[in-house]
């Protein structure tokens, strides 16, 4: 069996979507249908069903997705026991990170670390920020790239990139956009566009609009930052988000203001104090700590 098979699989049922699977595994949408259609001749039996542009998963799917499950992380685990025992000169670091990375220059610092050890091979896959503290435990990655809040980290090492922190992000034609700072209790009659659930930060957005004083009117939710961005460039709404996340270099008609709450996050590398880390994880974090 091919173990990158149950990968994909497992991504499938996540997102239910061809292309965004592809995405998050650096692959192109043909391969990752190609490997499902693989699977399902493999197990002789329909994964899911393709109608038009939705995808569902079928009662065969719904039954092999904990058995998935289960290999895949056996599969790590066998693997980071074995890794001491090989005696390739080749190793691999499997990096999970979340969507914006490249945004905080993730992979500029990636680029450097392969420059300088060519003979670790990279395995980057992205994952919602919800999600990678699970993917990180679970053995799939052995350095998960996260946004922190004040979560505490007890189980943890981390090597911080960058902080970051709310602000809003409205139309330049709009009422408020010539103030410095703005109050989010200004944005009570307003509708916004945000992220949605599978990221850290819905829930932040929407218990800091509570907090002062209202219930957020949401028009849209999403995973895609440009998505947000072209509905606010149209005059559609605004959002909160996290300042740094946020390049206008396509969206003049775009800009981002303080809010009067002062929200930080931590942008940063983290793996697990508890498991015994490969050469390659070690190198990785040597590098990290001496770079940044």
């Amino acid at each position: 069996m091919n173990i990158e098979r149950f990968r994909y699989f497992i991504d499938l049922t996540k997102t239910l979507n061809f292309t965004e699977t592809a995405e998050i595994n650096f692959t192109t949408q043909s391969n990752v249908s190609k490997q499902i259609m693989a699977l399902e001749k493999e197990l002789d039996t329909i994964l899911f069903i393709r109608e038009h542009k939705k995808i569902t998963l079928t009662e065969a799917g719904k039954t092999l997705l904990p058995y998935a499950e289960k290999i895949l992380i056996d599969y790590c685990e066998l693997h980071r026991a074995i890794l001491p025992f090989q005696s390739s000169k080749f190793s691999t670091l499997k990096i999970c990170a979340i969507p914006v990375m490249a945004n905080y220059n993730v992979p500029g610092i990636i680029a450097k670390f392969h420059n300088r050890y060519p003979d670790i091979l990279l395995d980057l896959k992205e994952v919602e920020s919800i999600n990678i503290l699970k993917e990180l435990d679970a053995g799939s990655c052995d350095v998960a790239y996260t946004r922190i809040f004040n979560a505490t980290l007890d189980k943890y090492e981390k090597v911080v990139v960058e902080s970051d922190k709310f602000a809003v992000v409205l139309p330049k034609n709009h009422y408020l956009a010539k103030k410095e700072i703005i109050s989010i209790f200004e944005l009570k009659n307003e509708l916004f566009f945000q992220l949605d659930k599978s990221t850290q930060l819905f829930s932040l957005f929407y218990s800091t609009c509570q907090k002062a004083g209202f219930e957020p009117k949401i028009s849209y939710t999403g995973t895609r930052i440009d998505n947000i961005l072209d509905f606010i460039s149209n005059g559609m709404g605004v959002s909160l988000m996290m300042q740094n996340s946020i390049k206008l270099l396509n969206y003049s008609k775009i800009t981002v203001i303080p809010i009067d709450v002062t929200i930080k996050s931590e942008l940063a590398f983290v793996r697990s104090k508890l498991k015994k880390h490969s050469s390659a994880s070690n190198s990785f974090w040597n590098f990290l700590h001496k770079s940044l």
